[in-house]
């Protein structure tokens, strides 16, 4: 091939175009699978809004039908009104589960209307910031959601027998070790990055 027939930028000095490093080449396939996918995420990121929102107004335990006093299993001392959770001012002791079960509904949420909004303004995918921006979104949105659904379980199985417990702690840590095994990842990227900045500066 002749020198000529490779853009300027992929020239090096033995005429060779440079090879791309496996997270490189991760990288474009990523950008080209999402711009691809853009009306799959979109579908994914409102099933997942929709089923935070609709968790946020049915939670889990129900609500109270009518106001209710510490006679009828309102906590004590206070009274429960009609509509406002079960779980969070009943005489349970759960209010701090609960209160931990809508904050990761909540950033569920704000996540995926953070993607849809990238997707709606029609942000090119193979930009890398808004590629990194949606990847880090949907991360946030799933594994928030995985959350939610554990502190549900501990909440309306609340006690839990020895099976149900087990079931919920390999559940927990398999997601907690993907959490993990991500930030490794994502460090890994960007270490590389580094590297190739800091090569590319001393060979300047």
């Amino acid at each position: 091939m002749e020198r000529g027939s490779l853009p300027s930028s992929a020239v090096i000095e033995n005429g060779e175009q440079p090879r791309e490093g496996p997270f490189t080449k991760y990288e474009n396939y990523q950008r080209d699978w999402m711009e691809q996918k853009r009306g799959s995420l979109m579908l994914v990121a409102t099933v997942i809004a929709t089923m935070t929102f609709q968790i946020a107004i049915n939670p889990p335990g129900g609500v109270w039908q009518q106001d209710t006093n510490s006679q009828n299993g309102c906590a004590s001392g206070k009274l429960c009104k009609a509509g406002t959770s079960v779980l969070a001012f009943g005489d349970t002791n759960q209010k701090l589960k609960y209160e931990i079960f809508m904050l990761l509904c909540t950033i569920s949420f704000s996540a995926s209307q953070a993607i849809i909004l990238l997707l709606i303004f029609g942000f090119t995918l193979s930009n890398r910031l808004v590629m990194w921006l949606l990847i880090i979104a949907m991360c946030i949105s799933v594994y928030c959601t995985a959350g939610a659904y554990v502190i549900s379980i501990m909440m309306v199985m609340d006690p839990l027998d020895k099976t149900a417990y087990h079931i919920t702690v390999y559940y927990a840590l398999y997601w907690a070790a993907s959490v993990v095994l991500l930030c490794l990842f994502l460090l890994g990227r960007f270490l590389s990055w580094l590297l190739k900045k800091f090569i590319a500066s001393a060979r300047g």
